[in-house]
């Protein structure tokens, strides 16, 4: 079996952080994690992040030694706020401008009601000491949370206490990437090739049949109704019917992409290991592909006003936004 250590290796080591814009360089204070009162200096260019959200006009990246950054000025500069835990944080997602949730490895979690300013940590005996990969805001009081051999917690208090369920069948150990709203249902990615379908909140699952065996790492929706899904050596598949039957979208690479967004233009980014960088303007039917000039890979992306802002191994980079408006070619590696 392929563990997603595999994952956290495209997740942290092979999820190499890269961009086409200026990194920020700015520096900023934090609690080392565990010790409130200990200050140290952190850079948001030298710190290791998995993910970003937004809580409110706020946003909130995590990751390595359970650190958080957060912006006021959409993503131009960050303050570091230290959690209760000292485990990387993998994922992070918010039901509102107060109230997130982060998870990640050991099992690790926190929850804010103040937008990020402050954490306190929260117990999910059943996922120690393996890691959460993944946390989805499902709307109200409802949170999810993911990840290695199988692990799928439900929240219906906003996080503060968690129920597993079953995912599949009893004997399901395939590590779960991403679990996203797609219509009415609920859409799952993991390794191995596995996809599977909930039609009544998550409470149960049903295999989707794949067609792919390799590791999906993310998926997407598209204002088309499509469905997207991608991840290990460059591979994305394309649904028009939640997963009944999919067709492949060549990229010409096999970099893994590890995340994406459909922007407020319509536009489809993708980002990945090795500074892969693409984007589509038909809803994911076809890609262009681009690379980063510095070779190293994006972990996740947010769109802000006037630009797009990217997370992963050398921290936060705005990208710039003259990238996103004109005609370009591939950046050779």
């Amino acid at each position: 079996m392929k563990h997603w250590a595999a994952a956290t290796c495209a997740l942290m080591g092979a999820f190499l952080f890269a961009t086409i814009a200026t990194p920020a360089e700015e520096s900023t204070s934090t609690a080392v994690p565990g010790r409130p009162g200990i200050v140290v200096d952190i850079r948001s260019d030298r710190i290791i992040l998995m993910d970003v959200a937004r809580a409110g006009d706020r946003l909130v990246a995590v990751g390595e030694r359970g650190l958080t950054l957060v912006s006021d000025d959409f993503g131009k500069t960050w303050k570091a706020v230290a959690t209760p835990v000292t485990r990387t944080l993998t994922s992070v997602a918010f039901r509102d401008d107060r109230t997130g949730v982060a998870v990640g490895h050991g099992g690790s979690a926190v929850r804010t009601e103040d937008g990020g300013a402050s954490w306190t940590d929260v117990t999910i005996e059943e996922a120690v000491p393996d890691s959460l990969l993944g946390v989805a805001s499902l709307g109200g009081d409802h949170f999810v949370a993911y990840g290695a051999f199988g692990l799928y917690f439900d929240s219906t208090d906003a996080g503060r206490s968690w129920e597993r369920r079953t995912v599949i069948s009893e004997d399901f150990d395939r590590h779960i990437s991403q679990v996203l709203p797609v219509g009415s249902s609920l859409f799952m990615v993991a390794e191995s090739g596995t996809l599977a379908r909930s039609e009544d909140g998550g409470e149960t699952w049903t295999a989707v049949e794949s067609p792919y065996e390799g590791s999906y790492f993310a998926a997407l929706t598209t204002t088309d109704g499509g469905l997207l899904a991608f991840g290990m050596r460059g591979n994305i598949y394309r649904s028009m019917d939640v997963g009944a039957t999919w067709q492949k979208v060549e990229i010409g690479t096999t970099a893994s992409i590890m995340s994406g967004r459909q922007l407020a233009d319509g536009r489809v980014l993708l980002v990945g290991n090795a500074g892969l960088l693409a984007d589509s303007h038909d809803d994911g039917q076809t890609v262009e592909l681009h690379w980063s000039p510095l070779g190293k890979g994006f972990a996740a992306l947010i769109e802000v006003p006037g630009g797009v802002v990217l997370v992963g191994e050398a921290g936060v980079t705005p990208l710039d936004p003259a990238w996103l408006m004109s005609p370009r070619a591939p950046v050779e590696q």
